[in-house]
């Protein structure tokens, strides 16, 4: 559970490093598909905005 719901900076800091890698892979991916590509896109932003969420409640 403490790797959806870090309770330290340091595992936050992981999460958002871990999110990055995956995000850029999923980008690499999909770089001659504009739609999957547009897809990445959408649910990078969506789990960047979720850690955001979290970081200000």
């Amino acid at each position: 559970m403490d790797l959806l719901l870090p309770s330290t900076d340091a595992g936050v800091a992981v999460q958002v490093g871990l999110w990055v890698v995956l995000s850029a892979t999923g980008l690499v991916l999909t770089r001659r598909n504009k739609d999957f590509r547009l897809l990445v896109v959408g649910l990078s932003i969506l789990g960047f905005a979720l850690i955001a969420l979290r970081a200000v409640h």
